[in-house]
């Protein structure tokens, strides 16, 4: 018996898919034994009657929570791993206190995001919904869409996200500004950029992407202030968590 026979691996909502009918998944069935659900579990007894014989846990869906007092409840889980970046789904202090290791992918899905990032800005600068549903209906509408050209793009954090976004965006010409918690002569160099301070960032940009951790300090870091910093006209982008946002300010700037 090797040292894997022990060792059970769950998976305690994959939904949408993401481990299921991956190749990934017959590398997981080599080093122990997988119990993969194919749903959401629909409650916290049921997420914890799944998870309660884990050695080792892949949560690889962010949706499904592990606050502290479930995780006090898996006393035999020894490792959490996320198909992410963001770890906020998981207490990390009583993780620590209880053994567990959390396990993260950092900078693996950068480029990907980024790209999404980008996309979403190339949708809304050319409005591609609205011009989408009017061509449907057979009407051709004569408006203006949005030149990014020459733009300039600010970029809050600049981690390996915020960094592959830069990139692209001086790509395709636009000028990029940006706020991080630590700033550099160094990286502004490396990533194509200029750092300034998170105001002038809001005022300035005609386009403004959101790539921070949440943490508790950037828990809803834009909020009503902060809107009303920004232009009339300027495209918010969130591709990080929700809770980086105060979606009720937002609500009251957009009405």
């Amino acid at each position: 018996m090797n040292q894997w026979e022990k060792i059970t691996i769950v998976i305690p909502g994959d939904d949408p898919p993401q481990i299921q009918g991956s190749p990934h998944l017959e590398r997981l069935e080599e080093a122990g034994k997988v119990i993969l659900y194919t749903d959401r579990p629909e409650t916290e007894a049921e997420k914890i009657r799944r998870a309660g014989d884990a050695d080792v846990m892949i949560n690889s869906r962010g949706i499904v929570k592990w606050p502290a007092e479930a995780l006090r409840q898996l006393p035999k889980l020894r490792m959490a791993s996320t198909c992410s970046i963001g770890t906020d789904m998981f207490d990390l202090e009583v993780a620590r206190k209880c053994g567990i290791d959390i396990c993260n992918q950092p900078g693996r899905t950068a480029p990907v995001v980024a790209e999404h990032t980008i996309g979403l800005i190339f949708a809304l600068s050319k409005r591609a919904a609205y011009f989408t549903g009017e061509i449907k209906a057979g009407r051709w509408p004569r408006l203006d869409n949005f030149y990014l050209q020459t733009k300039t793009l600010g970029i809050i954090g600049t981690g390996h996200i915020g960094a592959e976004v830069a990139r692209l965006a001086n790509a395709i010409g636009m000028n990029v500004i940006a706020w991080t918690y630590n700033p550099s002569e160094e990286r502004a160099s490396q990533y194509g950029l200029q750092y300034v301070e998170l105001d002038e960032l809001l005022r300035t940009a005609d386009v403004i992407s959101l790539h921070v951790s949440l943490t508790a300090d950037s828990r809803r870091m834009i909020g009503t202030r902060e809107f009303g910093l920004m232009k009339q006209d300027t495209l918010f982008i969130n591709c990080g968590r929700d809770g980086l946002v105060d979606t009720d300010a937002l609500v009251e700037t957009l009405n």
